[in-house]
């Protein structure tokens, strides 16, 4: 699927500089770095690279979650980030099982 490609790329580049980032959404300049979960699990977000450019629009829909779409996509990028990961420790030689203990001990939820 054309769209699952688009985010992957998407997902494995990463902008420091704000001016470079392009909204995954809208591809306007300047986007914001959203983590795909805050809260507590914020800093795992960052450090784990589990986020999203968006503009700043798309970012106040995001943190809204008003929206069905809006909430359609939070869910795939959850799910898209959690199978990432657990597919990089099954690579590696970890147990599929290991991986989902992992995965959970993580973030606490699993999205698959």
């Amino acid at each position: 699927d054309q769209e699952i490609e688009e985010k992957e790329n998407y997902a494995k580049r990463c902008y420091r500089n704000k001016q470079e980032r392009r909204c995954y959404y809208t591809g306007q300049p300047g986007a914001e770095r959203h983590e795909i979960w805050g809260g507590p699990w914020r800093q795992t977000s960052i450090e784990m690279g589990f986020q999203v450019d968006l503009s700043p629009e798309m970012h106040r829909k995001f943190h809204a979650a008003q929206e069905d779409w809006v909430i359609r996509e939070i869910n795939w990028w959850k799910r898209h980030y959690q199978e990432m990961y657990e597919n990089k420790l099954i690579e590696s030689g970890i147990k599929p099982e290991q991986a989902r203990q992992c995965w959970m001990a993580l973030i606490g939820k699993n999205y698959l």
